[in-house]
């Protein structure tokens, strides 16, 4: 029922200083080891809820980096912010060319509809 070091109640939330180890109230300032104000929290940080239009989606699938590449700046040119995952991947088995067999170039969900037009357009001569 009760920490063995603290005499606060075990459900108590507590964090671990970062420095020392020594464990403290959640509502602790500084450690009451070393002095510091860097703690570890036993409760997770809170995760924003990511907005619907603002989550990634793939627009499209291509066989080789430099492909992906392509697309990426054509569509980074053209305003559409554009992400390619498996960048590193690819780039850090480059022995092993197109191991996977894709490389995915994704947008925001808010951009798909206008990002899939810009790649439906003839490129100019």
């Amino acid at each position: 029922m009760f920490g063995s070091t603290t005499g606060l109640p075990s459900h108590h939330a507590m964090k671990k200083c970062t420095y020392c180890g020594q464990e403290s109230a959640d509502d602790t300032v500084n450690c009451s080891g070393c002095g510091l104000n860097e703690f570890e929290s036993d409760q997770p940080a809170p995760v924003e809820k990511m907005d619907d239009q603002e989550e990634l989606v793939t627009l499209i699938s291509c066989q080789k980096l430099i492909d992906a590449d392509l697309v990426a700046t054509k569509l980074g040119s053209a305003g559409i912010e554009a992400f390619i995952p498996d960048q590193y991947l690819m780039q850090s088995i480059g022995f092993n060319l197109n191991t996977y067999g894709y490389v995915r170039v994704q947008v925001h969900r808010k951009d798909y509809a206008n990002a899939k037009d810009l790649l439906a357009k003839p490129e100019d001569a």
